[in-house]
């Protein structure tokens, strides 16, 4: 059901946000983006056509208190409504209480990540402070900007549904929801708070040590040791290496150090910063700042060998993933190889166990499915981690468990000798083509073109 809510005296402030209430002295700077053509549409909405019919829905903004102002530098630039949601459609909430909320940015800030800033701190205030049971949230099937900004936000989709526009189209609506109980554990998991999508990236790499992580310790090294053997089963010498997403460089010089020419993609200037410091005057490396959704520096048919082993960690939609998939493999000559990483998903759900005792109670996971929920990293199961590869049209050679139970067996694998954990890499590079392996790994590697 609906819980009544008055914004009239609401104030939330992020990183580079004010939210609050709108004041009729707004009214220009409501004007100067609702008119603009293609910003209301995304919302259901004609542009505006004079400033008297802004002034009369600011009137109404101001008159219903469910409304609040997004202001950047002192201007404002957007707003989010708490909705009442049509209860009919959600017979399953009637026990629970909850809002619709919905959004509208000006064309002049799409891109520098200003809305999923201020939906987070609506959707902290709506269930901190409000104390609100779940948030449904909505977007046109065909607006993408919209839907990254809801993923973005953790919610899971529920429906599709109808919605008829005031300029008389019926659009596909798709609709979404999050619930309290899954939003203790997307925003903050006791460890830190989401502000951004860089930050929180940021936090999480720092957190679990990336750089020392595959290259100092010993359950670490089973996933770059078992890449790297699979990595020089096919190169040759001679061969151009391709790293995309290459972090702070652990591929690229350990292959640069064996005197193969390397061309290195990463998007992260931090990861850039510390990853030059560590290139040797003799190494033949060219590092660039770059996208993986954007290869276009590069010719086709460039490169013998294409790694990707850091993007599909985070791009969370389809297209984003195909788009990646496809640069790689245009990129790659035809005899050439593809590597690619995805995070597993079902062995995660025991990890995050052995961190939170009560994590299969209230951890970050559909509760039904066991499907983690995918912010900021993206999980994938064996069978969707296969999809989206032939989805891209990549003939799949070897399906690779890359640390296998490695992280379940952590303590031990550090206290080892060097002789014994020698022993356990044998062991692991037996098992891990095993089918009865692949499902059980933080990590899965499939090499194809």
């Amino acid at each position: 059901m609906n819980k009544p809510i008055d914004i009239s005296r609401v104030a939330l402030k992020t990183k580079r946000l004010t939210l609050r209430p709108w004041r009729l002295s707004d009214l220009q700077d409501f004007y100067e983006y609702a008119s603009v053509d293609g910003v209301g549409q995304m919302a259901g909405w004609n542009p505006h056509q004079n400033i008297e019919e802004s002034k009369k829905i600011l009137e109404m903004f101001i008159r219903d208190k469910k409304t609040l102002a997004l202001e950047y530098q002192g201007k404002v630039i957007g707003s989010i409504g708490i909705e009442e949601y049509e209860e009919e459609n959600y017979p399953e909430l009637d026990s629970l209480q909850g809002r619709e909320i919905g959004y509208v940015l000006s064309k002049a800030y799409w891109g520098n990540g200003l809305m999923p800033e201020a939906v987070r701190a609506v959707v902290s205030y709506l269930f901190d402070t409000v104390e609100l049971d779940f948030i449904l949230v909505g977007h046109f099937e065909w607006n993408m900007q919209s839907r990254r900004v809801i993923e973005k936000c953790g919610f899971e989709k529920v429906k599709t549904t109808k919605y008829k526009t005031q300029y008389d189209t019926i659009e596909t609506s798709e609709q979404y929801i999050l619930y309290h109980s899954d939003y203790k554990w997307k925003y903050s998991k006791g460890r830190f708070t989401v502000q951004d999508d860089e930050d929180l990236v940021r936090k999480l790499y720092k957190r679990y040590a990336e750089e020392e992580r595959l290259t100092q310790s010993k359950v670490g090294k089973v996933e770059f040791l078992t890449n790297v053997h699979y990595i020089e089963k096919y190169i040759r010498s001679g061969d151009k290496i391709l790293d995309i997403g290459a972090g702070t460089g652990e591929y690229s010089l350990y292959f640069s150090s064996k005197g193969y020419q390397v061309s290195a993609l990463e998007l992260s200037e931090k990861n850039i910063e510390v990853f030059r410091r560590k290139i040797d005057p003799n190494d033949s490396i060219d590092l660039v700042q770059g996208n993986a959704l954007d290869l276009s520096r590069y010719d086709d048919e460039t490169f013998d060998i294409v790694l990707v082993f850091g993007p599909l960690y985070h791009l969370h939609n389809d297209e984003d993933k195909l788009k990646c998939i496809q640069e790689a493999k245009r990129v790659c000559k035809k005899n050439g190889k593809i590597f690619f990483a995805f995070i597993s998903n079902d062995i995660v759900v025991l990890t995050m166990q052995q961190e939170h005792a009560d994590y299969l109670l209230q951890g970050a996971y559909n509760k039904e499915t066991f499907q983690l929920y995918d912010y900021p990293f993206v999980f994938h199961t064996l069978e969707r981690c296969r999809d989206i590869l032939r989805a891209g049209n990549i003939r799949i050679q070897n399906e690779v468990a890359s640390d296998g139970i490695s992280e379940l067996l952590k303590d031990m694998i550090e206290r080892m000798d060097e002789e014994s954990y020698r022993q356990y890499f044998r062991y692991h590079l037996y098992l891990c083509e095993k089918k009865e392996c692949l499902g059980m790994s933080n990590h899965l590697l499939f090499i194809g073109r």
